[in-house]
């Protein structure tokens, strides 16, 4: 139902009819006319409203993750998984895909210059779509990787949780976070894989294929976990095998790997030690042999 508001319609007439069928008596009914000369302003105020009633529920794709997560910068990833399916697109972006794809096919996608996605069919089958047997809904999008902060989860009386900072040193290959969803439900623990690329161009090395985690209590935050991904490194792109879907991306030299990077900084200042004492022996030495050849 939508509620006009105050607005001076036109001149109405009511009339109370008695309606009869065979020896039973209807209630009157109200009869509400209108004058011919108003119907078409009246037609045209309505139509009006209902377009921007239409427009104003219309959320539009480029304004999802902002109006997300102004509502909740910590779980905002679950607003953005069933708003970003019904988003309005306004504009078409490289960055963006949303579209109908075949079930009996692997379904292969390309965001930008550097980002593709594999889903096989298996994984594609796990929802179908309501409407029809042999498609269903696939979106993948880009993300800036700074929306993918942990953040202390909001409590509804007392603000932000107190929490104490956590130091981590991780940077995300690209700056992008690649979105992947099929179909309506959740798709985990596949059989198949679902293979993520991101091209390596600068050749960075130690990247390690992640997935965005939220929290699920109050005093947990959001983080990156290599559960159920695997990483394979070529010269030129990092190829992350894994059995879900989520936001992925790769991180470089990611704290995941702290201990192999304390191990190798240790044996790093043993070789700096040695090579300066070497250093400084051989220039001692030159000295004196320079003396005493003068």
């Amino acid at each position: 139902h939508v509620i006009l508001p105050d607005v001076k319609l036109p001149a109405l007439c009511n009339k109370h009819l008695s309606v009869t069928q065979g020896n039973t008596v209807l209630p009157p009914v109200i009869m509400v006319c209108l004058r011919k000369s108003d119907m078409k302003w009246n037609t045209l105020y309505l139509l009006t409203l209902f377009t921007r009633f239409s427009t104003t529920r219309a959320l539009s794709c480029e304004a999802v993750i902002s109006n997300c997560w102004t509502q909740d910068p910590t779980v905002w990833t679950r607003c953005y998984e069933d708003e970003i399916t019904t988003c309005l697109r306004r504009s078409r972006s490289g960055f963006f895909f949303r579209s109908e794809v075949n079930l009996s096919e692997q379904a292969e996608v390309k965001l930008g210059l550097a980002y593709r996605v594999q889903v096989p069919s298996s994984a594609l089958q796990r929802n179908r779509g309501v409407q029809s047997d042999h498609t269903v809904m696939m979106v993948a999008t880009l993300i800036n990787s700074s929306f993918f902060q942990p953040t202390p989860r909001r409590s509804r009386s007392k603000g932000l949780i107190n929490q104490q900072p956590v130091s981590i040193q991780q940077t995300v290959l690209g700056e992008w976070v690649l979105f992947v969803k099929v179909g309506s439900q959740p798709v985990s623990n596949l059989t198949e894989r679902v293979q993520l690329i991101f091209n390596n161009e600068k050749m960075v090395k130690n990247g390690r294929c992640v997935f965005w985690r939220e929290p699920h209590l109050m005093n947990e935050t959001g983080q990156w976990s290599t559960e159920g991904c695997n990483t394979i490194t070529t010269r030129e792109e990092y190829i992350c095998s894994c059995n879900h879907l989520s936001f992925f991306a790769v991180l470089v030299n990611p704290e995941l790997n702290s201990k192999v990077d304390e191990h190798n900084a240790a044996s790093l200042t043993y070789i700096t030690y040695i090579g300066s004492a070497l250093s400084a022996l051989f220039a001692f030495g030159s000295l004196i042999i320079y003396v005493a050849l003068q």
